[in-house]
């Protein structure tokens, strides 16, 4: 959602470079530059059909003349292309050079959400809501951190905000599906979602909570057909990448999944949900030390610590380490003296002498995160 005044700066400026740089790229399919990499003709850019070539294009011109108007337009070409990394370095620096642009910080608040950076993601949006930027855009994305930080409340708010004014049949159904998940109505988010996923699986956002919720709704080989789809046309998507994961992890695929986790971290290096899961992963596979070494990776301030501790509790137990499992609960019932998980373990522990054997198959469970 770009402001008037923002969006006319925007297209002076881009403007400008194209007739400096018009008559040597009009002629430049077959030039290349200092690297040996060929740079699209003008006409290529301004069709924007190909994010790639917008990426490659205006890489050429940043080598010689960076600006913060550059770095928004390839940061959201990356966007477009779902490599949210490099989409925040560039909208980063863009913010380094222009703080106060309220575009650039429009994009810098998605990009936030999209890498499941939620604190930083909500002091972006709520500065541009205090600044006056008003758009159905913002509405949503507020809407979208409330959700995922559990604030349903805050949450809906937003929705309903969203909902008075003019949204594409997209959105509309992403706002109900969102509304209706907030407040628990499981059936009719379910029936929306099959209603409207044969329009909209490939469109973001709605497929994002698709493929979250509906991994045990659906037949299994529908939903990886559906799945592979979407990965096919965003193979880039570091959210589809973590579904597939949990896939191959549900039918067994253990080393693969092991594998795909791998490349999923690359794009979250530091995502206390995704720490949580893989460790998790690794627990339900009862490879314990690597359980125990990502569950270590999560912050104590996380909402996810006091799970990673009670799983790191069961699995030094599970490998015969019974001192080091009590010392666990003990600093855990320090912090969460109300959760009785831990009092339950160890009073188990100091009443009965449980070995790995029976341990292993003792009734505690656990649950799997989810993003």
């Amino acid at each position: 959602m770009v402001s008037s005044s923002n969006r006319y700066r925007i297209l002076v400026i881009y403007w400008i470079t194209l007739m400096v740089l018009g008559i040597f790229l009009m002629s430049c399919e077959t030039n290349q530059d200092s690297k040996g990499e060929k740079i699209p003709p003008a006409s290529a850019f301004l069709k924007g059909e190909d994010p790639q070539r917008v990426i490659q294009y205006v890489s050429a011109i940043i080598e010689d003349k960076p600006s913060s108007t550059l770095y928004y337009i390839r940061s959201k070409a990356y966007f477009t292309q779902r490599k949210y990394l490099l989409a925040s370095e560039d909208i980063q620096r863009a913010l380094q050079i222009e703080s106060g642009d309220l575009d650039f910080l429009y994009l810098s608040a998605q990009i936030h959400f999209h890498l499941e950076e939620y604190t930083e993601a909500l002091k972006d949006a709520k500065s541009l809501e205090e600044a006056g930027f008003s758009a159905p855009g913002l509405w949503i994305l507020l809407a979208e951190i409330y959700a995922q930080t559990a604030q349903t409340k805050m949450a809906n708010y937003y929705l309903a905000k969203s909902l008075k004014v003019g949204l594409s049949p997209t959105d509309r159904a992403y706002v109900y599906t969102l509304r209706n998940l907030s407040i628990g109505d499981t059936l009719s988010w379910m029936k929306l979602v099959r209603d409207s996923s044969s329009i909209y699986l490939s469109e973001t956002p709605l497929a994002r909570l698709y493929f979250q919720h509906q991994g045990d709704r659906v037949p299994m080989l529908i939903y990886q057909a559906q799945l592979l789809s979407a990965r096919k046309k965003f193979p880039h998507d570091p959210h589809l990448l973590r579904f597939w994961a949990r896939f191959l992890a549900k039918i067994r695929q253990v080393p693969r999944a092991e594998k795909v986790y791998a490349s999923v971290l690359a794009s979250f290096p530091s995502n206390d949900n995704l720490f949580a899961e893989i460790g998790d992963f690794y627990f339900k596979n009862r490879d314990y030390y690597k359980a125990i070494a990502f569950l270590d990776k999560v912050s104590s301030d996380s909402p996810y610590a006091s799970q990673a501790m009670f799983i790191k509790s069961i699995s030094w137990l599970y490998l015969g380490e019974r001192l080091k499992s009590l010392a666990l609960l003990d600093s855990a019932l320090q912090i969460y003296p109300s959760d009785m998980r831990f009092r339950s373990l160890k009073y188990r522990l100091i009443n009965r002498n449980l070995d790995s054997t029976r341990t292993q198959t003792d009734s505690l469970s656990t649950e799997s995160s989810e993003n």
